[in-house]
């Protein structure tokens, strides 16, 4: 063959390439006949031509007989190849493609358990191959492809062409840009396992769709079998399609019939900054796969304390069933610190990373300066007063409309008139409105409110009354900041008063608030509240606005939007404002005087000034837009600029050093939003999970140069957010080898446990050679060798036949 490519001229086949040979006619004989009939006639003729040289030939020898008919036949043969017009057709070909597709889903991640002995053994194997990463489903299959430099794909590229996808809730090629010596398996240890749903059947029919043209012999699927987005995405239902397209599907499982046991510690919600001396809760969801019933428990460290804060005894759910879990810390110091949340691990579970979560919490010790103005001195301002006055963390400033020139020199606390300056407002942590006539401030103030709120951060709280908050303050700059929308048909019927007392309940969103414990306990503090003393007054004007929370609600009252709203809040700009639809709450003091009253003010004072402390960083307040994401989302960062002073210098670019677990860390470069000149903002993806702190690299900023050069260390802007594996995807966490094994058998596959996988490279269906090149299509029938083949033919037979005297 090597001498025929050569002297015709034929392109050598390349590395694993092959070179079909055809024959073809141009001219066929189309009699009509059947093929036995032109077989046949065949047949007869070449009889024909040996009994004629029999009968005219009787006295030569057979040999010389015999050549005589192969010379004669010879002869015609050629004839017809030109006749025929015969040619030759070369057409190159490849290997046929292999896909492979790798499951990258977060159900890859986990660790599995096994007692039989081949697959303890194999599993035992792996997991030496793939030390010092976890023994996890997937580094079992990365070993599997990679280890002995890649034999196991070497083994298959010898025979067919491989096609590589990587696959979670669609199929992707796998990107190979490494510059090492085999980018393939340097790209395949590379993958990681975290994808947020598995949908095995969309993966398998994007490959057919993708490689129509060219269909796999076969498709090989390293995965656990788990589905987690619906029974359509099931890898059997495409297993009928690809039989149809004759593509069996090879699936090789990774994984353990053994119930996989594992403990999560997900969902960690606590705030971020607190003041001394605030309780500081943390809640969490504990889920349990293999553990129904038993009993572990959750604690609480903190990293500069080597002994346990707190923990908690936590009976576990059914499978996947989440079970909320709160803990308690009180700090007694300032600073930042990281606090750490572990689950006690139990015997037999498979994967213990999950079991302990991290959250970073700023603890500040500072003096709030709070403004308390009203018109008169109602019960509430009475019983309030004292209350923050005696508190040495908050500094008091009051205001009455009423009170004549003679109470601010006689109380230390009382000012005599509300602070005209914005500069003067703004230095307030938060402030406090009750029933305050509006006439006596100018329009100034009222504006100077909106900022303090919005672009300061400040928190602020109406205490409604019976005159003016709120009716009063609807078209006015405080309009916008009420978190109610006033009903002009009951505005002018304030007299919410009644004979009978309710006691206020907490919502759902309120028993989520830290300010409204009255208790450490989250049980003790829900019956606190059903058995504190009744209130009777209650403005019943307003609804809470869209995006406002109802945080308490009368028990029975109700309006057209839902029960009567007592407590509401609403996030307004860079601050909080809360509502009080009730000037009653001073009623709570009977017979426990500030246990549960002065409880409430102080939590609340705090906490509507956290929004202010986390922006006075430098005068800059760094967030994100979401506090939880998942794998692949991205995540934009945020620096407002809440005072014009503190804007980063011109011609530089804020950086913020994004810090993460085991000591990970990037920085990312922010820039200003068009028409937006106190806006910078940034965006980043591809982060593992864990818990991430992000903070301002300094200076940007005059002022955060001038701190650097001054030697006095302020705090500079921080915000956490964790990256999650979504829910759902490790709420099945089992292997699943019985939708693998029918997956195959629909299909016309094999199944694989991964500790055979190997049998695979001596059972892989060869599959069809594909065309590389376009056909080649030489003429025989006019080539001079051919004619001069014939000539020689006839003339040999000529002289044979003339020499033996048959001419």
């Amino acid at each position: 063959m090597r001498f025929i490519e050569w002297y015709l001229d034929i392109p050598q086949a390349g590395p694993g390439q092959g070179t079909v040979w055809d024959v073809r006619a141009a001219v066929p004989l189309d009699t009509g006949l059947p093929f036995w009939m032109l077989l046949l006639m065949g047949t007869v003729g070449v009889v024909a031509v040996a009994a004629i040289y029999v009968r005219d030939a009787r006295t030569l020898s057979w040999p010389r007989r015999t050549a005589l008919i192969v010379l004669r036949l010879a002869s015609f043969a050629m004839l017809l190849l030109m006749l025929g017009q015969v040619s030759l057709a070369i057409t190159q070909t490849g290997l046929p493609s292999l896909a492979l597709l790798i499951d990258t889903s977060a159900s890859m991640g986990l660790e599995d358990r096994y007692s039989e002995s081949q697959a303890a053994s194999a599993a035992k194997r792996y997991a030496q191959l793939s030390a010092p990463d976890a023994p996890s489903r997937l580094n079992f299959a990365k070993s599997l492809l990679t280890t002995e430099n890649g034999r196991f794909l070497k083994e298959l590229q010898k025979s067919h062409s491989l096609q590589l996808y990587t696959f979670a809730g669609t199929a992707s090629p796998l990107e190979v840009v490494s510059e090492s010596d085999d980018p393939l398996v340097a790209a395949i240890r590379q993958l990681q396992a975290e994808g947020d749903a598995t949908r095995p059947a969309i993966a398998v029919r994007q490959v057919l769709d993708d490689l129509r043209g060219n269909p796999p012999s076969a498709i090989l699927i390293l995965t656990d079998g788990i589905t987690t987005t619906g029974d359509d995405d099931r890898l059997v239902r495409a297993a009928e399609e690809a039989r149809a397209r004759s593509v069996p599907l090879i699936p090789i499982g990774f994984g353990s019939d053994e119930p996989a046991k594992d403990i999560q510690l997900s969902d960690v919600l606590a705030e971020d900054v607190v003041f001394v001396d605030d309780p500081l809760t943390f809640t969490m969801q504990l889920k349990a796969f293999g553990y129904a019933g038993r009993r572990t428990n959750v604690s609480l460290r903190r990293e500069d304390r080597p002994d346990v804060i707190d923990s908690v005894d936590v009976e576990l759910g059914g499978e996947g069933e989440p079970v909320t879990v709160e803990i308690t810390d009180v700090p007694r110091e300032e600073g930042d610190f990281e606090y750490t949340l572990t689950a006690r691990r139990l015997p037999g579970e498979t994967n213990d990373d999950n079991n302990a979560a991290t959250h970073r919490v700023r603890v500040r010790r500072e003096q709030l300066k709070v403004l308390l103005a009203e018109r008169l001195p109602r019960w509430e301002f009475r019983h309030l007063k004292p209350v923050l006055e005696r508190d040495p963390a908050v500094q008091l400033h009051t205001v009455l409309q009423s009170a004549d020139l003679r109470f601010a020199d006689e109380d230390v606390t009382a000012l005599a008139r509300f602070p005209v300056s914005r500069d003067e407002l703004l230095s307030y942590d938060v402030v406090i409105l009750g029933d305050i006539d509006l006439e006596y401030l100018s329009a100034g103030a009222l504006d100077s409110l909106r900022v303090f709120v919005a672009e300061r951060g400040g928190g602020l709280i109406f205490i409604a009354g019976p005159l003016h908050n709120p009716t009063d303050y609807v078209d006015t700059p405080l309009g916008e900041l009420l978190p109610i929308e006033v009903n002009p048909m009951q505005a002018d019927n304030t007299d919410g008063s009644a004979s009978t007392g309710f006691r206020a309940v907490l919502t759902i969103e309120g028993r989520t608030r830290s300010a409204l414990r009255l208790t450490d306990s989250t049980d003790e503090n829900v019956r606190v509240w059903e058995t504190l003393p009744p209130l009777y007054w209650l403005s019943d004007v307003g609804r809470r606005k869209p995006g406002a929370q109802v945080l308490v609600e009368h028990p029975t009252r109700r309006n057209e939007s839902g029960p009567l709203p007592v407590i509401v809040s609403q996030r307004y700009g860079a601050g909080q404002v809360l509502f009080h639809a009730t000037d009653e709450l001073w009623r709570w003091r009977e017979r426990v005087e500030d246990r549960y009253y002065g409880r409430y003010w102080l939590q609340m004072v705090r906490y509507l000034s956290r929004s202010k402390l986390r922006g006075s960083a430098q005068g800059l307040e760094l967030v994100t837009d979401r506090r939880v994401y998942q794998p692949g989302d991205t995540i934009e960062l945020q620096l407002r600029v809440l005072d014009p002073e503190s804007r980063p210098r011109d011609g530089v670019v804020p950086e913020v050093v994004i810090e993460g677990p085991r000591g990970r860390q990037e920085t990312v470069g922010l820039t200003a939003v068009p028409q937006s000149p106190l806006l910078y903002r940034g965006r980043f993806s591809s982060l593992p999970p864990g818990a991430y702190q992000a903070r301002l690299k300094t200076p940007s900023t005059d002022r955060g140069k001038a701190s650097a050069s001054d030697g006095v260390q302020r705090a500079v802007p921080t915000v956490d957010f964790r990256v999650e594996v979504a829910a759902g995807e490790l709420q099945v966490q089992a292997f699943d080898a019985a939708e693998l094994v029918e997956a195959a058998e629909k299909s016309r596959g094999t199944y694989y446990p991964f500790w055979e996988a190997e049998r695979f490279l001596r059972e892989a269906p060869p599959g069809r050679a594909v065309p590389v090149s376009t056909e080649l299509s030489i003429p025989l029938w006019n080539r001079w060798e051919v004619l001069l083949l014939l000539v020689g033919l006839l003339t040999t037979e000529w002289i044979c036949r003339k020499r033996v005297g048959l001419v």
